[in-house]
């Protein structure tokens, strides 16, 4: 048994190293490829040997005996562990919650609201967003309004977090599993592929993307997914197409974009997906592209009405409904539907609010709007759209403030939003019972 005062293995001096960093026991366990029980009783021997009593104690227990090296920390020897502050978040967590009062005051308060939301172009360390794109601008954490509401009613759950914490990425399902490929992490582009198991509630590792890119979008068909186009490392669109083979775990290149693309939005059915919007390499367009596997060629269709990035689309009764997105100037309302057979546009109601870096998702006749706020609206619910009525209605959310680009993926009658920005890159992972629909209040808890 270890005793107080024992010397620490190179990996338990390994496993520390993480703990300082605020990552998660499950997120330590990914990393070093041992269980979360295995992980539990290291930390536990740990504090045993140190005689810490806190994760934040042992970090400065660590840094003041020069265990490990923390950067920017620093202790004079005369200062113990003594009363530390409050331990500090991991960095994948969300935001701290509102409680329900502040969350009405915030709803009902738009003109505070508007003043709270004041975009600035952060340090490049914050956001890696390029001064020289028209690409719109992220908040630092420090002017981040959001938070993550805690409603005992609510139909949002806590899964088990994403390894890598994220936004802009790529996901789908294949085979009751979702992959989270690709995106922008705090430390820049990530090739990372992340297979999430929803039965057992537990991540694993898959091959890396060949070319790591953000702003993009996946496609899942014939167990493949198809990852279009995206901007790489200095901000720039490219035509690149890169196919995933689910089963064999390996990655092919197939037919690129005719034309260079990010931030675009795109809608698949069983045959074919379409590339609609996006940027490239000096603006926002209107394209749309078809894309057809059998024949590995595209089609350029009827461009959209509306040039934008940053929508998102998704098929209903045949048709591609293109929500959202941003024009260079503020987040949009605009929907817009597209009927392939046709190759014809049509309107359909706005949203509610503007919506930039929305996700969306179809499941039983609704198409739900997930996300967005931050640039130039403010995130206080999600959306639902039913076709029939051709009506927006507010759904819950578990962020305020702002949540651009999680990943947003349908397995049976559950609704997946995976990571996304927030003032930080999230690897929070929450599920949406939407079945039956239910109308959602604003500043209220009643559904």
């Amino acid at each position: 048994m270890p005793e107080l005062g024992d010397r620490l293995s190179e990996r338990e001096i390994e496993l520390l190293e993480l703990v300082a960093t605020g990552v998660t026991n499950r997120e330590i366990a990914y990393r070093l490829h041992i269980s979360v029980n295995t992980v539990k009783v290291h930390v536990r021997n740990i504090f045993t040997k140190i005689g810490a009593e806190s994760r934040t104690e042992a970090t400065m227990i660590a840094v003041r005996e020069g265990l490990i090296n923390v950067a920017g920390v620093e202790l004079p020897n005369d200062q113990a562990a003594a009363t530390p502050a409050a331990e500090p978040e991991p960095e994948s967590a969300p935001p701290r919650p509102l409680t329900w009062a502040k969350r009405i005051a915030l709803l009902s308060a738009p003109v505070l609201v508007a003043g709270l939301i004041t975009v600035t172009w952060p340090n490049r360390g914050a956001s890696q967003v390029n001064g020289n794109t028209d690409l719109p601008p992220e908040r630092s954490q420090e002017q981040n309004v959001n938070a993550q509401v805690q409603n005992p009613t609510s139909r949002w759950h806590d899964r088990a977090q994403m390894p890598t914490p994220r936004a802009y990425l790529a996901a789908a399902a294949v085979e009751h599993r979702i992959y989270a490929i690709g995106g922008r992490a705090a430390s820049g582009l990530t090739s990372a592929v992340e297979v999430y198991d929803p039965v057992d509630d537990i991540w694993a590792r898959g091959s890396d993307k060949p070319t790591p890119v953000a702003y993009v979008s996946a496609a899942a068909l014939d167990r493949a997914l198809y990852v279009p186009g995206g901007c790489n490392a200095e901000f720039e669109p490219t035509r690149v197409m890169e196919v995933y083979d689910t089963a064999a775990d390996v990655w092919r290149e197939a037919a690129p974009l005719p034309a260079a693309r990010c931030a675009y939005a795109l809608g698949a059915d069983a045959d074919a997906f379409y590339v609609v919007g996006g940027r490239d390499r000096s603006r926002y367009v209107a394209s749309v592209y078809a894309y057809d596997p059998q024949a590995d060629s595209w089609t350029e269709m009827a461009p959209m009405p509306t040039a934008r990035g940053f929508a998102s689309a998704s098929v209903l009764d045949g048709r591609i409904y293109v929500v959202g997105g941003y024009d260079g100037n503020r987040e949009l309302t605009t929907c817009e539907v597209f009927d392939p057979a046709r190759n014809a546009w049509a309107e359909c109601a706005p949203l509610t609010v503007g919506r930039g870096s929305v996700a969306t998702a179809t499941l039983a006749d609704h198409i739900y709007a997930v996300g967005g706020g931050g640039w130039t609206s403010y995130l206080g619910f999600n959306e639902g759209y039913n076709p029939q009525t051709d009506t927006w209605s507010p759904v819950e959310t578990p962020l305020i403030g702002e949540w651009r680009s999680p990943g947003l993926v349908v397995l049976d009658t559950r609704i997946y939003a995976i990571g996304g920005w927030s003032g930080r890159y999230l690897s929070l992972n929450q599920v949406y019972e939407a079945l039956p629909f239910r109308l959602f209040i604003p500043g209220s808890q009643q559904n």
